[in-house]
């Protein structure tokens, strides 16, 4: 921790430099002696400031934030995107000598934006610990972790300061908005699966609730259900028809793939696909039916079986936002050489340790690298599953997964794998019940290649009886309005590819 000059630091020693020259030009040792003196005061200010980092380490200022609940968007611990949330913060000094910190700003990663009414500067008295706060916005939904703060820690007179940073992960969790509307309460329900009852109303023939009408009986009608009296008095066969609440099954397919990805955090067609899988779930869960989420890219990513209850919405929400930072191997655009060195840059920038090669360019120390990646994942207890191709790749794959390290996502799917993927998605949804279900599939249709496998899929699913929903994101709604003629070319032009694909 080198001092580094301040703006004043700067100004004075230019204007000792001139006085200097000056009083060289104009022959005058009084003028150059005070440029001299101007020289060894900032020399001295110097010295006075070199001690203050090694000062700071041997008296430990401790930091720690927390995430602040009971107020504003984070009441009841529910962050969600556009609304501002607050972190705590408290710095402990337990040294003899005040510090003054400037420039105090949180590492925030490209998923959340610090408001810019938050304090810049900070006095920490001797032997207290001062609380402070920072405001935050995250545009959209996922995982936002905040990786530590730094600050300046200014020297006496002002004209050097000394950068200090603390590292502290802070992983915060931001629901889709619909997670904060208030709804009624849900019922509660007992007894087995086949025997609890929701909202939707299923029009069969023999026992029921409520009777619907008397018809003449088919071919396949339980004779159990024929009402005799009835027949009697009318001299032919009826049956009774009626209705009861059962509950239906409800599955949401959300396409994640590159193509859904693009744009300004909180704009894209992922995003939209989120919020609209989560008002579904909720209004699904509410009624008292039970409902199903499978995220795909090729391949299924996240699989959450049909089921019912509070707690199924924390799994769909866990889904849901793990979608949105994937590290996975098939899935996005560096290889492990990158991720490598991806890694290596955040520990030397976060932890102070540089594991760079002394003896390649561009190169790392791969196995202390490891080392110490593997120390920092046993500590906080990591059970993320990450795919890649060999196990140095899945330790530092999941180490980016849990320390919020982004991975730039493919851009198209690969291998033509768009349509197979949502067919088998479709399938899996329909699992083995041959009792009809509401699946709805939510994707843009860009980059599909051969939808035979698709449309198959569709078809069959049909005859078994499913009612299958597509709802297909148009770009044209997920950007601004053209502001001048060659935007409006452009849009025009792109138009016409996403009328050819609907």
């Amino acid at each position: 921790m080198l001092p580094m000059p301040t703006r004043v630091a700067g100004i004075a020693f230019i204007g000792a430099a001139l006085m200097v020259l000056l009083g060289i030009a104009v022959s005058s040792p009084i003028i150059v002696s005070l440029g001299g003196t101007g020289f060894a005061a900032l020399g001295f200010a110097l010295a006075l400031t070199m001690p203050t980092g090694r000062r700071v380490r041997h008296e430990k200022l401790e930091f720690a934030w927390w995430l602040a609940h009971g107020d504003g968007a984070s009441a009841g611990g529910a962050v969600t995107p556009g609304a501002p949330f607050t972190v705590r913060c408290y710095i402990r000094h337990r040294g003899h000598v005040p510090l003054f910190l400037s420039q105090m700003k949180p590492i925030v990663p490209g998923g959340a934006r610090l408001l810019q009414d938050e304090p810049d500067s900070l006095m920490l008295m001797p032997a207290t610990r001062t609380e402070f706060a920072f405001r935050l916005l995250a545009p959209a939904a996922g995982r936002v972790v905040l990786h530590g703060l730094a600050v300046t820690l200014v020297g006496p007179l002002g004209l050097f300061e000394v950068p200090l940073y603390f590292p502290n992960p802070l992983a915060i969790k931001v629901l889709p908005s619909a997670a904060a509307i208030r709804h009624a309460s849900q019922r509660s329900l007992a007894g087995l699966p086949l025997e609890r009852s929701g909202t939707t109303r299923v029009r069969r023939p023999g026992g029921g609730t409520e009777l619907r009408e008397l018809r003449e009986l088919h071919s396949g009608d339980p004779f159990k259900s024929i009402a005799w009296k009835a027949s009697a008095r009318a001299g032919k066969l009826l049956v009774r028809e009626v209705e009861r609440e059962v509950q239906d099954v409800h599955y949401v397919i959300v396409d994640v793939s590159g193509t859904m990805r693009g744009g300004a955090l909180g704009r894209r067609k992922l995003d939209f696909a989120i919020e609209a899988a989560t008002v579904e779930a909720r209004r699904t869960l509410e009624r008292g039916d039970e409902f199903g989420l499978i995220t795909v890219d090729g391949r299924i990513l996240h699989h959450v079986p049909a089921d019912d209850g509070v707690r199924h919405m924390i799994r769909v929400y866990d889904a849901l936002i793990g979608c949105t930072e994937v590290v996975d191997h098939d899935l996005t655009d560096l290889d492990d050489d990158e991720v490598v060195a991806t890694v290596g840059r955040y520990v030397r920038n976060q932890d102070g340790i540089d594991f760079s090669s002394t003896t390649k360019p561009d190169a790392w120390e791969v196995g202390p690298l490891i080392q110490h990646v593997s120390r920092s994942l046993g500590k906080e207890g990591s059970k993320e599953q990450v795919l890649a191709l060999s196990p140095t790749s899945t330790l530092l794959r999941r180490f980016c997964k849990v320390r919020g390290i982004p991975l730039p996502y493919r851009p198209d799917p690969r291998d033509a794998s768009k349509a197979p993927g949502l067919a088998h998605a479709l399938r899996e949804a329909e699992g083995r019940s041959r009792v009809p279900r509401s699946i709805l599939l939510i994707t843009d249709l860009d980059s599909l290649g051969a939808p035979e496998p698709l449309v198959a899929a569709v078809k069959l699913m049909r005859i078994h009886g499913h009612s299958i929903t597509l709802f297909v994101l148009d770009a044209r709604h997920f950007v601004d309005a053209p502001s001048n003629v060659v935007e409006a070319d452009l849009y025009r032009v792109y138009g016409h590819g996403e009328d050819r694909r609907l």
